[in-house]
């Protein structure tokens, strides 16, 4: 990322008395909602305790999930997005990155587990979008497996391979060949 600020611009910034800084940064700080959170969760909260809350009440919302009678793909791939919204937004805050990968197991299990049938179905337009994006989220969660403890990634390993082997089941199992996502995890 290009500065936005000159050498000689910074040299002069640095060499403010220290409360003129602080009250500058402050400012500055106030106006990005994202930066004081996480500064909030760096600064003050205990890094484990509290990063276990905030991961548990990203779960509770994932537990909360209603289980529709009727759902169309569209709606189901809507619904999807605002839930992975929630764990990326509690990975940019905490930098969790095994709590990234236990939320978005248990997110894409319980959307399989209630919605085979939607997954499954032939409404190609959507069908098709709905499963390339979760396809596409494994992929990204198997990346990001491997930065993870080997402890950690045992805890996981019957829950994605039973994700695995229902897009390889399902009737875009030609998709998940294609975009080089493996048949199960050992």
């Amino acid at each position: 990322m290009a500065k936005l600020i000159d050498k000689e611009l910074e040299e002069a910034i640095i060499a403010l008395p220290t409360k003129e800084k602080n009250k500058i940064l402050i400012r500055l700080i106030n106006k990005d909602k994202f930066l004081v959170e996480q500064l909030h969760f760096k600064l003050l909260e205990h890094p484990e305790i509290d990063l276990k809350i905030r991961q548990d009440i990203v779960a509770e919302e994932i537990e909360k999930l209603k289980r529709y009678k009727a759902i169309k793909s569209k709606e189901l791939l809507t619904i999807q997005r605002s839930f992975f919204a929630l764990i990326s937004h509690h990975k940019r805050i905490t930098a969790d990155k095994v709590g990234e990968v236990r939320l978005v197991v248990m997110l894409i299990l319980k959307f399989v587990s209630y919605y085979p049938f939607v997954f499954n179905k032939a409404d190609l337009k959507y069908n098709l979008k709905l499963n390339e994006f979760n396809l596409k989220k494994m992929i990204l969660l198997l990346k990001n497996l491997k930065g993870i403890h080997e402890d950690y990634k045992i805890e996981f390993e019957d829950d994605i391979n039973k994700i695995l082997d229902f897009f390889y089941n399902g009737i875009h199992g030609d998709l998940a060949k294609s975009l080089g996502l493996p048949r199960n995890i050992d």
